[in-house]
């Protein structure tokens, strides 16, 4: 018989590896660090078995579960035990809106055996056999469960002058709480302080909807959701030499590429831009409720450039989650937002220039594999 067990007490080892890698990221960091934004969330140890099954006679359902964990604004699963034979699925359905992610044994192993993230406090998993003669098995070990975040600001100047927007070359990466550019190449730039985690480089959001009204945020459905791979490179080396370069696997649910569903990507400059040129930035920062971590735009000049130590500075407002946003000038890439440096009263944003040596290098090497 299917046996089930569940518990609201977080998950000490799990919580315990977040706490750490987090106190890694922050320890290695310099003062001025543009701060990711990690998920608020609590871990649910959840030990379920479906049980071996009997061979089905034809296709369909195997195995059912619900999970639920009252009070979550959103979950993300852990299996354990799964044995899908050929062409059979696990199928994840959000209770609230329908989203829904299919996943079979080779994309199970990209998503190292976790769903996407799902809207609401409950989800449904089913086992589907394909053909008849099928058997199978899934079990779940961890349940991570979104709960509503409390997060300051800060600005340049005595306004937050950021505006929502929604081009189709950002995304939101989870759930280290930074932001991701898609680059023509296929893959994608961020801070290298973002990527230094791995264990917090989990998932990378596209057309990401709006929060909710106590800032808690919600996820676009899992065909706009895709899992990073270890083919990555980055610097956390501080302003300057702060880069990320990675890649994602294909959409469990539509088999594209980013680019090939988003439709467009960025190119990088190749020309440093000038004092009082200005450059637009892109980005999921941190805000006051149903903005908070949604994609919003901030314009700004030029306050300093730095050739010689690639560091670009800029009057352009950013929060906690803008790292790793592109700066553009003149529609191209020409920085990483990597620092903070702006307050009410003066001071300027940073990031990385395009023209770092190690940066441009690791962008030929890493996008060259692109899937």
């Amino acid at each position: 018989m299917p046996t089930s067990m569940r518990s609201s007490t977080p998950s000490s080892r799990g919580v315990l590896g977040r706490w750490l890698a987090a106190a890694a990221l922050a320890a290695a960091s310099l003062s001025s660090l543009a701060d990711p934004v990690g998920l608020s969330q609590d871990t649910h140890a959840y030990a379920y078995r479906s049980g071996p099954s009997a061979a089905v006679r034809q296709p369909g359902v195997v195995a059912s579960h619900d999970v639920r964990i009252e009070g979550a604004d959103w979950l993300r699963l852990q299996f354990d035990g799964v044995q899908l034979p050929r062409n059979a699925q696990l199928r994840i359905t959000s209770l609230q809106d329908g989203a829904q992610q299919h996943l079979n044994a080779k994309t199970l192993a990209q998503w190292q055996n976790t769903s996407a993230y799902f809207n609401g406090s409950a989800v449904r998993v089913e086992l589907l056999a394909t053909r008849a003669g099928q058997t199978g098995q899934f079990g779940i070990a961890k349940v991570l469960a979104g709960k509503p975040q409390e997060l300051p600001e800060s600005q340049c100047g005595p306004t937050d002058d950021r505006v929502a927007s929604n081009v189709p070359e950002r995304a939101r990466l989870l759930d280290v709480g930074c932001t991701a550019n898609l680059m023509t190449k296929g893959c994608f730039i961020t801070a290298g302080h973002c990527l230094s985690s791995p264990s917090l480089v989990d998932v990378v959001e596209f057309n990401v909807p709006l929060s909710n009204a106590n800032g808690s945020l919600n996820h676009p459905p899992p065909k706009d959701q895709y899992v990073p791979t270890a083919n990555r490179q980055f610097s956390n080396g501080g302003i300057g030499k702060d880069w990320g370069v990675f890649t994602v696997a294909p959409n469990t649910e539509t088999g594209l590429t980013p680019l090939q569903a988003q439709g467009a990507g960025l190119k990088l400059s190749k020309t440093v831009p000038a004092v009082g040129d200005e450059v637009r930035v892109h980005g999921y920062g941190v805000d006051s409720g149903t903005a908070n971590q949604t994609q919003q735009l901030s314009v700004g000049p030029v306050d300093s450039v730095n050739v010689a130590s690639t560091i670009l500075r800029y009057r352009a407002d950013t929060e906690g989650g803008n790292s790793g946003s592109a700066v553009l000038a003149g529609g191209r890439v020409v920085a990483i937002h990597t620092h903070g440096g702006c307050t009410q009263g003066g001071g300027a944003n940073q990031g990385t220039l395009y023209t770092n040596t190690a940066f441009k290098k690791a962008f030929r090497n890493v996008c060259s594999l692109v899937q």
